[in-house]
């Protein structure tokens, strides 16, 4: 999947048309680290922030994380053609034009430039450790 020349992605329609679905068009657009993008629809993320009001507020953990999701972050709404603007801070740190990768993540999406996606794989390969913890999961 390319972006086109205004920063807008298409969401392929395997992850566009249960999203609309379930939670409408509203989405909200983010990172943790600048490396790659998070879609949440936006019903999913107010969860994570419900969550986030029951941690202690003074949390360095907590604190980093809302300071870097406010930073990176924005509320969007998918096109008529199901299309998003990446914020312009994403596409910068996270390389995110040209080709990219969208990945599906159970309740919400990951979107990777394509060639450093690979190199992520490339250096964190899936290991015999990683199957057992999966295992121990029952997976």
């Amino acid at each position: 999947m390319k972006t086109d020349t205004s920063g807008r992605i298409k969401l392929p329609s395997v992850f566009s048309r249960p999203m609309v679905e379930f939670y409408g068009r509203e989405v909200f657009f983010t990172s943790v680290n600048g490396d790659f993008g998070l879609i949440y629809p936006l019903k999913v993320w107010e969860d994570v922030e419900r969550r986030l009001l029951l941690a202690p507020s003074m949390s360095p953990s907590v604190k980093k994380y809302l300071s870097l999701t406010s930073y990176y972050g924005k509320v969007l709404s998918l096109d008529a053609k199901d299309r998003l603007i990446i914020p312009q801070v994403l596409r910068r740190s996270a390389a995110l034009e040209g080709e990219l990768i969208i990945l599906g993540k159970l309740n919400h999406l990951e979107i990777w430039n394509l060639e450093r996606f690979r190199r992520e794989m490339e250096e964190n390969p899936f290991t015999e450790e990683d199957a057992r913890a999966l295992a121990s999961l029952g997976i």
